[in-house]
């Protein structure tokens, strides 16, 4: 039992959220423990086809406002973006935007003439912006998520939902007035997870626990993984929930999330156990049974497993980051 009248809380209020937002709402559990927040955002603009590098680390996002862009990173084939997309990058991989003009030549990337016009009368402008996962518990969580998002405009043009958020975001930008920072934070944290729920609809071509809340019946699944992380769960009572029988399951589980059930319940265990540990919430027994363990001792070789020290260490400086595994 825990004894910790803080610990209760934690438990009372993970539980009363999941219940109150949607009991398959496992995307704003995991953007919670990661802890999306936004930062700054600028607007680059040119009227001549330039290249504009991004440094590796923060997390970026960019708007094309007018004209056409190549996206050119190491992680990532050369994407074509122009007036109305939206690209994310959520692990801050190093990158470049080059403007381009419809006669430049985009080798290996899809042809959209019909958008690629020149653009030498008009400047090529483009809002960018910057975020960050402050939790460094979830490193395996956010390896997780794709390299690139990439929102295509639609013949419609722009979103709604998408031109409501930006608009808001730029008259923020440049008009600020008392409060502007953490309006632009705020919104530029609605624009992420919005464009993460537009993409987990959208189904790619992706493993992970992202795609995963694309497909109704893991997403029972996960969910009541989140829901209630300490239950000693059979890969049986999971499929149950999925209405899979136990190999189905198993198998469409590995192919789309990337791992399997039971490993990845492992995973989203230790991480909130880490998170409870680096925030000096919880003693290390606490920590083992929000994790499902049975004893001190088991938690911890599994932890030491997992992320190459001991729970204790975690309270002195450790990286969660560090040995964890890339999913």
């Amino acid at each position: 039992m825990i004894g910790d009248d803080a610990m209760r809380r934690s438990i009372h209020e993970r539980e009363s959220r999941a219940h109150r937002l949607s009991r398959q709402d496992v995307l704003s559990d995991v953007l919670d423990l990661i802890r999306l927040r936004g930062e700054s955002i600028e607007i680059y603009e040119t009227v001549e086809a330039q290249r504009k590098p991004f440094d590796a680390g923060r997390a970026r996002f960019h708007f094309i406002q007018d004209g056409a862009f190549r996206l050119d990173a190491i992680a990532i084939d050369t994407t074509t973006l122009v007036a109305g997309d939206l690209v994310l990058l959520p692990k801050g991989c190093a990158h470049v935007l080059s403007a381009i003009h419809a006669r430049d030549s985009l080798p290996g990337s899809p042809s959209r003439p019909d958008e690629c016009r020149s653009f030498a009368e008009k400047p090529f402008r483009v809002l960018t912006g910057s975020f960050v996962f402050e939790s460094a518990s979830a490193g395996s969580l956010i390896a997780g998520l794709p390299d690139v998002i990439h929102l295509r405009a639609d013949a419609s043009g722009t979103p709604e939902w998408q031109h409501a958020i930006l608009r808001f975001v730029r008259l923020e930008a440049s008009e600020p007035s008392p409060g502007a920072a953490l309006m632009i934070s705020r919104l530029i944290d609605l624009l992420v997870i919005r464009s993460l729920r537009e993409w987990v609809a959208k189904s790619p071509a992706h493993s992970g626990w992202l795609r995963g809340l694309g497909d109704a019946r893991l997403g029972r699944a996960l969910a009541a993984m989140h829901e209630d992380p300490a239950h000693e769960w059979k890969l049986g009572a999971l499929a149950k929930i999925a209405t899979m029988s136990r190999s189905h399951f198993a198998d469409r589980f590995t192919e789309i999330v990337g791992e399997p059930p039971l490993r990845y319940l492992a995973r989203w265990r230790l991480s909130l156990a880490a998170d409870l540990l680096r925030n000096g919430r919880v003693r290390i027994s606490e920590a083992a049974s929000v994790a499902g363990y049975q004893s001190d001792s088991s938690f911890s070789r599994a932890f030491k497993a997992h992320f190459g020290y001991s729970p204790g260490a975690i309270r002195h400086g450790a990286d969660p980051d560090q040995g964890m595994p890339s999913r």
